[in-house]
């Protein structure tokens, strides 16, 4: 086959699986091309630096309950992009937050797309492919949130199952996929604190083995990587670009966020668990009932067997090093667990786990439908493909959550304006719960051109520092407050978990 010929099937083996799914969700999620949605709570906040990332002013990612921000902003960029191609160029969408969720739907559909084309690369054949896009529906279908929510817990985990089947690619010689691994392993970097040790782990990983594999050679393997700028420029590439906002950050911020990761993993409310509780907490994502000890026994148990009774030559060793990688990627979260959890009962922050198990699904779909050969295997492994998106089409879960979303946003920005008379609106947050408010008060403030700000300087975290009130704001501006939705009021609107008063009035 020219090397034409073989780029263009290439993309057409990204493509398919791109257009599948993006496809579904937009079908399932069509209500975003006519609905008005306005979002609060953490989608609200997600929109403040959105909103900053339109004037390529965010430097940092989305704020932790801890009261730091993670180091990068390449997820908040890829939503701004969204922003602005569909809710102001292309008019598709009537408010922005539709516009940000269908941007997400690209960049999950992208990464399907990505998981294909790694297991091709090994494959070499339709069967190989159709059995990979199969697990990723199925993935789709028992995790919809994974791939149709912009919260950021499930953001990673599609990013993170790309991320291992790249690892275990290069690690096995497909040194090409080189880019994928990068950009996967910045995006994870950039969304969460977690991954500067585990994104690292994972590549230590690739690079032992890849030294393991050329030690009796280093200095041949590193002049033919070499002659092949190919392989390597993009990786540099990438990295540039996922670091210059960290690297920015810091020099304008020294020394930024890190100081607090570090203060953070220091101090006594991180780690201090027990090897049961680590066990239990790793578990879950394999299997959250009892005896969830079976699901990661027998799923190894079966990849191992399809891997070393039905698969030959390269394909056995990418296989089994997606299996090497499962463990890796097991033990960095295990680690991380110790260490870095503060409540074990806090499942969100490691949803990105979920992948372990279907990447050891993905090694027994591939492995049979190799193994399986003809137009039988490739037969089958269509069949499976074409089932696995009907079922993710049909699951309920497909329709994307918009629990975030409040009508009264824009209204009660109006009310507030008009009240202010072109001052300040200061807002008082008087009781905690309200700030699922707060932020859609400021995002739609800021759409709406009003000027507005949070009186207490506490949820500069959430909310920065933009929207936090100066002394003299507090002075001259029109004072409100988010009181508790049975607030007697005289009340001027009441929100999804607020009543907004004057601060007069209370």
């Amino acid at each position: 086959m020219d090397q034409g010929r073989d780029r263009r099937r290439h993309y057409l083996i990204w493509a398919v699986p791109f257009a599948a799914l993006l496809g579904v969700l937009l079908v399932r999620n069509r209500f975003l091309f006519t609905q008005k949605l306005y979002e609060g709570g953490d989608s609200g906040a997600n929109s403040i630096l959105i909103q900053r990332a339109m004037h390529f002013t965010l430097l940092v990612g989305n704020y932790s309950r801890e009261h730091f921000n993670h180091p990068g902003p390449a997820y908040l960029y890829v939503q701004a992009f969204g922003q602005w191609l569909f809710y102001y160029w292309l008019h598709v969408v009537p408010t922005a937050w539709n516009a940000q969720l269908i941007a997400v739907f690209v960049l999950n559909s992208a990464l399907a797309g990505l998981a294909v084309l790694v297991v091709y690369g090994w494959t070499r054949s339709l069967r190989g492919a159709a059995a990979a896009l199969a697990i990723v529906a199925v993935f789709a279908a028992v995790h919809p949130a994974a791939v149709n929510s912009g919260w950021m817990p499930f953001l990673y985990t599609p990013m993170f199952a790309v991320f291992a089947l790249a690892a275990a690619s290069v690690a096995a010689g497909q040194v090409r996929d080189g880019w994928i691994l990068a950009l996967t392993g910045w995006f994870l970097i950039h969304g969460h604190a977690c991954f500067l040790f585990i994104v690292p782990f994972v590549v230590a990983g690739v690079g032992v083995i890849l030294l393991a594999a050329h030690r009796h050679e280093p200095a041949a393997a590193l002049r033919r990587l070499g002659r092949q700028p190919g392989t390597w420029v993009p990786v540099l590439a990438i990295s540039v670009l996922f670091l210059l906002p960290i690297v920015v950050n810091l020099v304008l911020h020294w020394p930024g966020q890190f100081v607090k990761y570090l203060t953070y993993g220091k101090s006594g409310a991180a780690g201090g668990h027990t090897a049961a509780q680590i066990a239990r907490y790793t578990l879950w994502f394999w299997w959250p009932h009892q005896h969830g000890w079976l699901a990661p026994l027998l799923l190894f148990a079966v990849a191992l067997a399809v891997t070393f009774g039905l698969a030959r030559g390269p394909l056995r060793r990418f296989l089994l090093l997606v299996i090497v990688f499962d463990v890796v990627a097991s033990v960095a979260v295990g680690i991380y667990a110790a260490f870095g959890i503060d409540t074990l009962d806090a499942y969100y922050i490691a949803y990105f786990y979920w992948a372990a198990p279907f990447l050891l699904l993905l090694v027994v779909a591939v492995g049979i439908a190799q193994a399986l050969g003809g137009w039988a295997g490739t037969a089958l492994a269509a069949a499976g493909a074409v089932a696995a998106l009907i079922i993710f089409a049909v699951t309920p879960g497909t329709v994307t959550s918009i629990h975030d979303d409040d009508p009264m946003l824009p209204r009660t920005v109006a009310a507030l304006a008009a009240r202010s008379g072109g001052r300040e609106v200061v807002l008082s947050v008087n009781v905690h719960t309200t700030w699922v408010d707060a932020t859609g008060l400021l995002v739609q403030a800021e759409r709406s051109r009003v000027r507005a700000c949070i009186q207490q300087p506490y949820w500069e975290f959430m909310m920065t520092s933009q929207f936090i009130c100066t002394p003299r704001q507090v002075a001259h501006g029109v004072r409100f407050g988010m009181d508790s939705l049975n607030s007697p009021g005289p009340v001027i609107a009441r929100l999804r978990a607020s009543a907004v008063v004057a601060e007069s009035a209370r």
